[in-house]
């Protein structure tokens, strides 16, 4: 009782004191608590779908319209462990190869094998205290395959066995070595609901197989992704992704898991199984992309496919009875606060009653809140007469806009971006840059380059970028060769002030393909500054030559948010090696910049800054100095000119 006395206090002691403006939350899930106390709300689908990915905008509100702290229960599924079989005995027996072991409990047991591809079946029989064998399992399919698919680990019924007998059948095929046995400990599974996914778009590529996966609703704590294959056998790998939007609109494809599929028949018709895939974690998006792997057998037959999901619960304690409402929706909200972890497993002990999901409505009061109240976008003065590029920004007139720098950008600016400014009426535009890593492709052109002499065997290319000093992550390219193994290096020819010339290597990487795999060449770059032409080589040695096309330069293009109130010219400038990196009083509200929604803005073509793009922002007026330098000189070259026109004194 003096734990749930503290425990109420406690969250007591978190109440706002006073209502707050919930306006710009755009939906509400009211439901009805019939007595005080604790609580576990389950959150509903159709509210995750609506909700940001870290559930950072939800609130509960009392009947009085006060926030209502509460703790978000996420089940989380924890891995098992395994430990080695003690007594491990193995004999060849006629057709069988036998392994004995040691065992007091086991829930399954797990076979070792180095063996990199082999079927068999194994029985088991587990021997009690009386000294009595009992037979556990059956011509279960035990399995390796090149691909990597494979099934070692066989359950067993709940029991305690003094030692376990595990025959494996070699009649059919030769004996494999096996070096061990482990018994695993089953993992934590918390409970869990399964719901129905649609299968969308299905698109057929050579040796793959790609299907649109609808999983309902975004922002699900997935543990599991189960399809429906009625196909007597195959195996296959298939790997989950999904998109994530990006700064130009765009899209990039995350990978989630990936996992093999397989069902296989052993002894006496008994087969074996794995339709599922681990997950375990919460999914930002609602559409997965399945893409298996199908190699040189033909297309699976999906029927259908299933998620088993976590639910995603809050605690809270209702201090009275009545209507609550949940609140979502607000994207530029703060996470809230109330540093409850402390009181997590108190609360758990307590428990609560359980209120079912709610139905979702649009708020009849919501308004779209202005970005960043109160902050002042612009900054400093400042004078140009450093800088040599300029870019004019098509963007909102007002609100939060983001700039993707583009390649044109990253090669004129600093490596640490210390010149880039945001320029609007002649003074700085506050800017932020966004921690996300993203990386773009450039494509440039590659020619074959003619043969050498004296190296018969090794293949050149020569290839072309539309802008210098990029600083390039990574060089790929492709090949329709369909077999090969090959070192290839990217090189840059260098030059010093005497003309002397020499190869600097930029990086280098093996490239195989083979069994039907479309492999591209990967050479990391190191972010360094490129030429507007790099070279590419290979040996082919005693082999043929192979073709190399469709090369790509990736690179980081930083993002930058920015706060505008004006309707006025935007422009982004850089190209100053002399500047110092800003300070700008944003960062001081960078939580809530990068919760706001940003409108993407563009950049124009490049402009050379000249001397007459600078005059504007050169004062001289009468008292600057160089006004009177300049007056200077001029006299001083007058006077000359006077001296050297007047007539020379007659010489006696």
């Amino acid at each position: 009782m003096k734990t749930i006395n503290a425990l109420l206090l406690a969250l007591t002691g978190l109440l706002p004191a006073a209502e707050q403006d919930w306006t710009a939350w755009q939906w509400v899930a009211p439901f009805e608590v019939n007595q005080a106390g604790m609580m576990r709300l389950e959150v509903a689908p159709a509210v995750l779908e609506v909700s940001r990915p870290d559930l950072g905008d939800l609130r509960v509100l009392s009947p009085a319209g006060l926030e209502t702290p509460y703790l978000v229960e996420v089940p989380r599924h924890r891995e098992g462990s395994a430990r080695a079989a003690l007594g491990f005995k193995v004999v060849l027996a006629g057709t069988n190869t036998v392994i004995e072991i040691s065992a007091e409990t086991a829930e399954a047991v797990e076979l070792v094998s180095p063996a990199r591809e082999f079927l068999k079946s194994v029985s088991i029989e587990g021997r009690n205290a009386a000294g009595e064998w009992q037979p556990l399992a059956t011509n279960e399919v035990i399995f390796r395959q090149a691909s990597g698919a494979e099934r070692l680990r066989v359950p067993l019924p709940v029991g305690v066995w003094d030692s376990l007998r595990l025959t494996i059948h070699d009649d059919r095929t030769p004996p494999v070595p096996f070096t061990g046995v482990r018994l695993p400990v089953a993992a934590e599974r918390p409970a869990s609901v399964e719901l129905p996914v649609v299968l969308g778009t299905r698109e057929e590529v050579p040796g793959e197989t790609r299907i649109t996966l609808d999983l309902g609703a975004r922002n699900l704590n997935v543990a599991e992704l189960r399809f429906e294959i009625p196909v007597a056998v195959f195996s296959r790998t298939c790997n989950l992704a999904f998109a994530i939007p990006t700064t130009d609109g765009g899209s990039r494809m995350e990978s989630l898991s990936s996992g093999s599929l397989y069902r296989v028949v052993g002894e006496g018709g008994v087969s074996a199984e794995q339709s599922v895939i681990p997950v375990h974690r919460r999914i930002p998006a609602r559409y997965l992309v399945a893409t298996f792997r199908n190699g040189d057998s033909p297309p699976l037959t999906i029927k259908g496919a299933a998620v088993r999901c976590y639910p995603t619960t809050l605690t809270f304690h209702a201090s009275q009875a009545g209507v609550y409402q949940l609140l979502t929706g607000s994207r530029g909200a703060s996470p809230p606060d109330y540093d409850l972890d402390s009181l997590r497993r108190t609360m758990a002990a307590v428990g609560g009653q359980l209120l079912t999901p709610v139905p979702l409505q649009a708020k009849a009061d919501f308004k779209i809140p202005p970005a960043l109240p109160g902050v002042e976008a612009a900054g400093a003065s400042i004078d140009l007469a450093g800088w040599t590029r300029r870019r004019a920004v098509d963007a909102a007139t007002s609100g939060v806009i983001q700039i993707e720098l583009d390649a044109w950008a990253m090669a004129g600016c600093q490596p640490g971006l210390g010149d880039l400014r945001l320029i609007q009426n002649g003074r700085q535009i506050p800017y932020l840059i966004k921690p996300d890593r993203v990386t773009r492709d450039l494509t440039p052109s590659m020619t074959p380059l003619p043969p050498d002499p004296k190296h018969p065997t090794v293949s050149r290319w020569e290839i072309a970028l539309p802008v210098e000093g990029l600083p390039a992550h990574e060089l790929t390219a492709r090949s329709a060769a369909p077999l090969f193994a090959r070192r290839f290096e990217a090189y840059i020819e260098r030059r010093d002030e005497l003309g002397n010339s020499w190869s600097e290597t930029i990086g280098a990487a093996d490239w195989a393909k083979s069994q039907g795999r479309d492999t591209p060449l990967s050479i990391h770059l190191r972010e360094q500054r490129l030429p507007m032409k790099i070279q590419l080589q290979t040996d082919h040695g005693d082999n043929p030559s192979i073709p190399v096309e469709n090369p790509r330069l990736r690179y980081v293009a930083p993002v930058i948010l920015a706060k505008l109130t004006a309707d006025a010219p935007l422009f982004l400038v850089y190209g100053n090696p002399n500047a110092t990196a800003p300070q700008y009083d944003l960062r001081l509200v960078q939580k809530e910049l990068m919760a706001a929604e940003p409108q993407p803005a563009s950049l124009r073509a490049e402009e050379v800054l000249g001397p007459a793009d600078k005059r504007e922002k050169i004062s001289l007026d009468a008292g600057s100095p160089w006004l009177w330098l300049a007056l200077g000189g001029v006299v001083a070259a007058l006077l000359v000119v006077v001296a050297k026109l007047l007539p020379r004194p007659a010489t006696e």
